[in-house]
This record gives C-alpha cells, sequence and structure tokens, in this order.
C-alpha cells in the first residue's frame, strides 16, 4: 500500500469528524431525540447520513466521473422540499410542553421522517458535488479499494462523533430541569426554522439567477 492510499484514508476520517461535528438539521434532530427520548432514540438518527447518502455517493461520482452537468435546478428544487420538511419538524419541537413531556405524548421521530429531511438537504448534494465526490472519483483512478476506504473511513468517523454526541445528550437529560429541556427544545426548533429560511433562500436565490 503506497502513501497515496494512506492519504485517502486520513482524508476520509479528518472529512468525516468535521461532518459529525458540523451544525445542520441532522445534528440538531440528533440532540433533540437524544434530550427527548435518550441516547437509543439520538443514535437511530446517527445512522442517517449512511442511509440518505448512498443513492447520492453513486449518482454524484457517476456524473463526475463521467459527464459534465447543471445541477443547479435540481439543488433549488431540493432546497424548497427541505425547507418544508424542516418547518414541520420546527413546529414539533415548539408544540413540546411540560405536560405533554410528562405524559409521554411526545411522538418520535421516525427513521423515514429524518431520512427524508436528509435527503432533501441541499447541503449534502453541494458537500458531495464540490468536496467529497471529487475526492472519491480522485480515490478511484487509483483503484477501487483507495475509493471504498476513503467512503468506508468517512462513514465511520461521521458515524462515531455522531454516536458519542447522543450519547453525551442522552447521559444528562435526567440532570436536566423539566424547563430546560423544554427551552432547549424551542432553541432547537428556532434553529431547524433558521435552516429553513436558509433552505428556502437558497432555492429562491438560484431559481431567480436562472430565469435572469
Amino acid at each position: 500500500m503506497d502513501m497515496e492510499y494512506f492519504s485517502f484514508l486520513w482524508k476520509g476520517i479528518l472529512l468525516g469528524i468535521h461532518a459529525g461535528i458540523s451544525p445542520g438539521p441532522v445534528t440538531t434532530l440528533l440532540v433533540t431525540e437524544s434530550l427527548l427520548h435518550g441516547s437509543r432514540a439520538g443514535m437511530k438518527i446517527a445512522f442517517v447520513p449512511v442511509l440518505t447518502d448512498i443513492p447520492v455517493i453513486c449518482i454524484v461520482i457517476f456524473l463526475l466521473y463521467y459527464l459534465t452537468f447543471d445541477a443547479t435546478i435540481v439543488i433549488a428544487v431540493i432546497s424548497m422540499i427541505g425547507a418544508l420538511i424542516l418547518c414541520g419538524l420546527s413546529y414539533e419541537n415548539f408544540s413540546v410542553t411540560e405536560s405533554r413531556y410528562e405524559r409521554g405524548e411526545i411522538v418520535r421521530v421516525s427513521l423515514l421522517k429524518a431520512v427524508g429531511m436528509n435527503f432533501f438537504n441541499p447541503n449534502l448534494y453541494i458537500y458531495w458535488i464540490t468536496i467529497c465526490g471529487p475526492l472519491a472519483v480522485s480515490g478511484l483512478h487509483h483503484g477501487w479499494s483507495t475509493m471504498f476506504s476513503f467512503l468506508i473511513t468517512f462513514y465511520i468517523s461521521i458515524t462515531s462523533v455522531k454516536l458519542g454526541l447522543s450519547l453525551a445528550v442522552g447521559s444528562v437529560r435526567h440532570t436536566l430541569n423539566l424547563k430546560v429541556i423544554v427551552w432547549l427544545n424551542r432553541v432547537l426548533g428556532a434553529a431547524m426554522l433558521l435552516f429553513a429560511i436558509l433552505f428556502f433562500w437558497q432555492g429562491f436565490q438560484i431559481i431567480t439567477k436562472v430565469s435572469e
């Protein structure tokens, strides 16, 4: 194994750690679920990037390797749909009250909804088109094993970081006052709403530029 192979391993590890700790809808949802329902619920969200990225990776690598394309309109549509999903999740955060929490009426976010949320995250596509996709294609030029090693180390890293975060949040939830939990959910709901606004604005800007 040459040094180039190991350089791709390190790139996968470092990029995975960075992606794992970066703020975003998945991280916000993971913290919310861990806070409301415990570490196990948050750990489920930690695997969302693996489930959503596999089809995206296949499409992006194929297009980058074989074709040239303009994905701006596609990303605009994805941004708009993602904004609507995030608005719904934000509403669920703001609907958390002390009485509902005590009665156990706070429904867990399904894995399918979490996957749908991330699948319509435009940053996922931008990230793979501009950063990880070209790296994966570069690794492919050195051999299939190099590319797969890069992808595997990337997802081991991002998943490990998010699992650790869910365990950390879940371990302290019982020490928090109920009012604190409610207000934290409102803060997280505001974060979700902010991401929704950013997604919508991103899609709107793309559509405006294309129509000029």
